[in-house]
């Protein structure tokens, strides 16, 4: 369920993207990221109803990166990143620039390759 929505989030960062709608486009590679991480986190064991942004990332980088080895360390740096742009999408007027938010969503469609492959 929770790839399944990281998927949506991902088609609808590109669909953005096609679009022109950086800040759009932004968010929703940020949140294919949330949930991705959370269905490696259930793959692996680690299950919480609720995650706050700071906490999902936190535990993704200790129990998946660290501990288990089972992401590479960029792909922490790249969640970090994208929670960042996410924020400045949301929340600052000058917004995302377009080479950022094209790179954030193939950071994006790596990642949940990259969770695929640990899940299966």
């Amino acid at each position: 369920m929770h790839l399944n929505i990281a998927k949506e989030f991902l088609k609808g960062a590109e669909l953005a993207l096609a679009n022109e709608l950086y800040r759009v486009a932004a968010a929703n590679a940020y949140y294919a990221m949330f949930w991705a991480a959370q269905a490696a986190l259930r793959h692996v064991g680690v299950v919480r109803e609720e995650w706050s942004h700071g906490g999902l990332r936190q535990t993704f980088g200790s129990e998946l990166i660290k501990k288990r080895t089972l992401m590479p360390r960029r792909m922490g740096d790249w969640f970090t990143d994208a929670y960042d742009l996410r924020c400045a999408a949301h929340y600052l007027a000058s917004g995302v620039g377009i080479k950022e938010t094209r790179r954030l969503v193939r950071h994006a469609a790596e990642f949940l390759t990259k969770i695929e492959e640990v899940i299966r």
